[in-house]
Formats: C-alpha cells, sequence, structure tokens
C-alpha cells in the first residue's frame, strides 16, 4: 500500500501530484503482471503516458459510470475534457470488470467494449468475530416499542433518497425508522422529519449520524428490515445490502433501471424492490412487513443464505484470479498463483 497526498480537489476529482512518479516507481519495483484500475478515478489515466505501465496488460474494474446531472453545467462540461481519456482506457484494458449485469447492460460508456466485459459481484469477507461480540454490548434503546424496526445505513445526501423513507413511515406509531450516517443533507432531513410529524401526527424517525463498526453490527442484528430507497445510478450495487443479508435482514430496496440493487435483492430473493421516490409505494411495502412481521425472520434467513453462496468476498477474488490468469501468460504460470 502506497499512499500519495492529495493536494486539492477539483470538482469531486482528487488530484495528486505525486502519483505518476509513485506509480512508475512502484512498476518498476514489484514488475506487476496486471495493473488492475478502478473507475470513475482520474489518477487510473497516469498510465496512459507511462511506457512501463503501457506494457503491463490492464484490468479496468468498473464501478460506476461519471453520471452527470443535465443542470450542472460544470461537471457537464469537465465531463467532456475527461471522456475522451476515459475511452483511450477502456480501448487499452485487456478485460473490464462490472459489478452487475444490469449495470453493464445499462453503461453507455461499456456498449462498445462489450465483448470483452465481464460482470463479477462485489463481496465481503465475513463478519468479524470480535465485533460482533462488541456489538452485544451496544445500546440499540432507539427502537422504542416499535413494532417494526427499520434501518438504513448510508451518506445523508440526496441520491440515497432517505426523504423517501422518511415520507413513507409518517403516520405509522408503530413503525421505527433508523438512519445511520452523516452528510450534507442532515438539515433538510432533520426539518423534513418535523414537517412529516407535524402533518401526520407522528413520524418516528432518528438520526444516528456516524457510528461505529459495533455499532453498525448491533443495528443490523435488532432491526427486522433493512431499506435502501436510492433514486439514482450513483448506487451501482449497493453492497450495504449485502451487509444486511450477512446479518440475516430482509431488504426492501429501489427498482432502479440500470443499478445493481434490484439485481441483488431479485438474485438472492432476500426482499422486494420498489419504484424509486414513490412515497406511496413505500408505504404500502411497509404496511406488508407490518401484516407479514412473522415471515421477515424466516426472508432473513434466506438472505444470509444467499450472502454466502452468491456474495462473498472468497468468490469475487476467484473470478477477478481467472481475469488475471486470461490477461496475463506470466500470472497463470504455475507457482505465481499468490501474485
Amino acid at each position: 500500500l502506497i499512499r500519495v497526498p492529495v493536494q486539492v480537489t477539483l470538482v469531486f476529482a482528487p488530484i495528486a501530484l505525486g502519483f505518476p512518479f509513485a506509480l512508475w516507481k512502484a512498476i518498476q519495483r514489484f514488475k506487476p503482471d496486471v495493473l488492475h484500475l478502478h473507475m470513475p478515478n482520474n489518477a487510473a489515466f497516469w498510465p496512459l503516458i507511462i511506457p512501463s505501465a503501457r506494457r503491463i496488460p490492464w484490468v479496468v474494474h468498473w464501478h460506476s459510470d461519471v453520471l452527470v446531472s443535465e443542470w450542472d453545467t460544470v461537471l457537464k462540461a469537465c465531463y467532456q475534457l475527461y471522456k475522451p481519456f476515459e475511452t483511450k482506457l477502456l480501448q487499452h484494458s485487456e478485460a473490464i470488470l462490472a459489478t452487475s449485469p444490469p449495470y453493464m447492460a445499462a453503461s453507455a460508456p461499456l456498449q462498445r467494449w462489450l465483448y470483452k466485459t465481464v460482470a463479477i459481484p462485489l463481496g465481503l469477507k465475513p463478519l468479524d468475530t470480535e465485533t460482533l461480540q462488541q456489538a452485544e454490548e451496544e445500546d440499540v434503546s432507539e427502537w422504542g416499542d416499535a413494532q417494526l424496526r427499520i434501518l438504513s445505513v448510508g451518506r445523508l445526501t440526496y441520491y440515497k433518497g432517505f426523504d423517501t423513507l422518511i415520507s413513507a413511515v409518517a403516520g405509522f406509531a408503530e413503525v421505527q425508522l433508523l438512519i445511520a450516517g452523516e452528510g450534507e443533507q442532515r438539515k433538510e432531513l432533520e426539518a423534513l422529519i418535523e414537517r412529516e410529524r407535524s402533518h401526520h401526527g407522528c413520524a418516528r424517525v432518528k438520526l444516528l449520524g456516524q457510528v461505529s463498526e459495533a455499532r453498525k453490527y448491533a443495528l443490523f442484528n435488532s432491526c427486522d428490515i433493512f431499506a435502501l430507497a436510492s433514486r439514482e445510478r450513483t448506487e451501482a450495487f449497493g453492497l450495504v445490502l449485502i451487509e444486511a443479508m450477512q446479518h440475516g435482514k430482509p431488504c426492501i430496496a429501489s427498482d432502479l433501471d440500470g443499478s445493481g440493487m434490484s439485481w441483488v435483492v431479485g438474485q438472492s430473493g432476500a426482499g422486494q424492490c420498489y419504484a424509486p421516490d414513490q412515497v406511496q409505494a413505500w408505504k404500502e411495502a411497509i404496511r406488508q412487513a407490518l401484516n407479514t412481521k412473522a415471515q421477515l425472520a424466516l426472508r432473513g434467513q434466506v438472505a444470509l443464505r444467499a450472502a454466502d453462496a452468491h456474495f462473498t468476498i472468497a468468490q469475487c477474488e476467484a473470478r477477478i484470479r481467472e481475469i488475471y490468469q486470461s490477461c496475463s501468460p506470466r500470472a497463470a504460470m504455475p507457482g505465481t498463483e499468490q501474485l
């Protein structure tokens, strides 16, 4: 692991002036068989002009498109500068890894390169035993006497759709929604909670802010259902859904075209998906969960088995190793598997 300081961030892009030299030096010292580049990432463009990097097979891990709002003229202009480098990077790559079939099919930049693109789902390590033990000591009294405990986790930002969840639980006196995470939308969400309480008589929602790993485990363990209401393809996969499944929790998520969220939930049988931004649809989801509360634990066990069967880091690692070996003759030689 080589850390390179970032001098400035321009339009969400961190600029590390020492990165090209650090990369060149690492290639000289380590002599890698494969260069694995993660996108979107402006630092990944430096290999285009480093001769020693261009001689190594590239695997590009495509986590997300650069999503540009039609109203954001600055970002739109910056993407026009970024796009030619993005295209050159994809052109030079030996293989491209997408995180789900739906994202691969919906990504405009990948369409020209589908012949060398493969979908490999993200995966997680098994739950940490020590953290699970610490979680048992965490206080989760915020749930109160709720009959249905709904958890959501993520940065408090627009695309996460927390406002949809808040409006959906308003009016349900027997439902408690806890949201773990911090971000720029906190004040807006706090104001929305107060408005919904005033309008509906109740809106049992608490913003918990940033939480420790042990506290997050405790929240997952004690909830009845996990909700992810993201409204944009910035939520390319929804790895937090896998976290919930590892804890044996059913999920409700956005049925968002081109995102991996509904694919993860559908592939696993872990829950149901609903139209993003449709508050009434999410209210109906909550009503159904209340009416079928006795079945939630059984659905959670289905989710747990699916997480173990389809979304482990070991499976992800094995698939990526196969890609490395197909790209580099030396990586496929006996005795080099550890590389």
